[in-house]
């Protein structure tokens, strides 16, 4: 059942709902008023013991009629009916003189009255009346009373309930207005762009509603939402073309290599050997390129690394002695603690040094320097690895992290591009955070905070290298 559907149905209810509660409230209103006005008739019943001091006529019979003292009875119709003939003896004020039809029933007992409505000889005017047959004077004895003040209360209560009913109608007409507005047509808005997009419109957006309520919110969301799917789907397209061209070459290499091989233009044993050289690195090219596509994919599904105690200061030092080792002209100065730990996965932690040293020494020339440094910032610990070499532009500095992205748009350097992505998605994994400053005339800094565990100082000095190996 649509929501529309719904509001109106729960309007309806409400409307009949309220107005069985304004029939019963002037049903009781007027039972009560009508009460109160039998009460006040038998109170002035005449008694066994009658007083007064107005006397009526002889009766034939000799009985003399019952006499009423009329001064007390300003709002009760009052008449002594004799043979067929009615004595008034008191009219209500406000009447016009208007007398009530007899009842068709009497009433032979005082204790068992019988008190009816009737309508009045002439006009409009509606009474409460009782008719006493007094047996021992032969006569009978009228006593009403006018409900023209409860009429007039009724009308008033009608008119009352009606007002308000109208009111009511009306504020809920707004409601609904406003809230259909409001709230029903920016969802349904949102339901037409969704499906919209589903046949393949991907430009549409839902108009902004506002700002404030859950409509506009709901509407703000989903556009977010539209642009964020939309532009994971642009990465995703622009990461499978960067994969693609990232293996194109290697695989052309290996099928070129293949097809000479088949047509047997590799002759002697130096063209053989050459071949099988670059069929072994374009292999080693697409393995590593593929297994950094793996790791990738671990980190974004979110699987557990391993968590346990990791000496930072000996995994920094290893890599940097590897460095130096293959290629032992570069200058580069470590500062570090002796033994500093943190909590994450050691395998990791090595390949974030490794990228972040690679990458300083692949993207800087040999008289560039690279300072790599560790240290403990209240309960962190902080790797930076800094180079002297040509840094980036502040656009090319916002892309560092892309995947696939090099400075470099001729891709004519080494790597795929995914060194600091693959770091970004390790320091992520432990809860830690890369900051990444580059210069165009400075060149380039980039840190990674991660929380430790321990409190081991004991620090070396800056020191060249060549001192660092010797110390270790």
């Amino acid at each position: 059942m649509k929501l529309r559907v719904r509001l109106l149905s729960a309007t309806m209810a409400f409307i009949v709902v309220a107005s069985l509660l304004g029939l019963l409230l002037v049903h009781s209103v007027r039972a009560s008023e009508i009460r109160q006005v039998d009460q006040q008739l038998e109170t002035f019943l005449p008694a066994s013991r009658v007083a007064g001091n107005a006397k009526a006529p002889a009766h034939p019979s000799g009985s003399t009629p019952p006499v009423f003292n009329t001064n007390h009875y300003s709002a009760i119709y009052l008449a002594i009916i004799t043979n067929g003939t009615r004595r008034v003896l008191s009219t209500p004020l406000g009447t016009k003189h208007a007398s009530p039809e007899l009842p068709t029933k009497n009433t032979t007992s005082l204790h068992h009255a019988a008190i009816v409505t009737v309508a009045s000889t002439t006009g409009s005017l509606s009474w409460r009346a009782i008719l006493v047959t007094l047996p021992h004077v032969h006569s009978e004895v009228l006593v009403a009373a006018s409900l023209n003040q409860v009429d007039a209360t009724m009308r008033f209560l009608q008119l009352s309930l009606l007002l308000t009913g109208i009111i009511i109608l009306a504020a809920l007409t707004t409601a609904g207005i406003w809230i259909t507005r409001l709230g029903l047509r920016p969802i349904a808005e949102v339901t037409d762009v969704a499906e919209a997009i589903v046949e393949g419109d991907r430009t549409r957006r839902v108009a902004g509603g506002q700002r404030g309520t859950e409509a506009g919110r709901l509407a703000l969301a989903f556009n977010v939402m539209l642009d964020e799917q939309q532009t994971l789907e642009a990465r995703l397209r622009q990461f499978i073309a960067d994969a693609s061209h990232e293996l194109r070459t290697p695989v052309s290499v290996i099928l070129g290599i293949t097809e000479l091989w088949r047509r047997g233009e590799l002759r002697n044993g130096y063209q053989r050997d050459e071949a099988i050289h670059r069929i072994g690195v374009s292999g080693t090219q697409m393995g590593r390129l593929v297994e950094d596509l793996l790791l990738l994919a671990r980190l974004d599904e979110g699987r557990p690394l391993e968590n346990q105690p990791v000496d930072l200061g000996r995994v920094i030092r290893d890599v940097v002695a590897d460095v130096v080792t293959t290629d032992p002209t570069r200058n580069i100065v470590l500062d570090a603690p002796y033994s500093v730990i943190v909590q994450g996965d050691e395998a990791s932690l090595r390949q974030v040094a490794v990228n972040l040293v690679s990458n300083a020494i692949r993207h800087t020339s040999h008289d560039a320097d690279v300072r790599v440094r560790v240290f403990e910032r209240g309960d962190e610990t902080v790797l930076e690895v800094k180079d002297s070499g040509p840094g980036m532009t502040h656009e090319d500095a916002a892309r560092a992290f892309d995947r696939f992205w090099q400075a470099d748009s001729s891709r004519s350097r080494a790597g795929a591009g995914l060194g600091l992505a693959i770091v970004r998605g390790i320091v992520d994994a432990h809860n830690g955070a890369v900051a990444f400053a580059s210069d165009v005339a400075t060149g380039t800094r980039v840190s990674v905070t991660i929380p430790r565990q321990g409190n081991s100082r004991q620090a070396l000095s800056a020191t060249s290298i060549d001192q660092q190996r010797r110390l270790s």
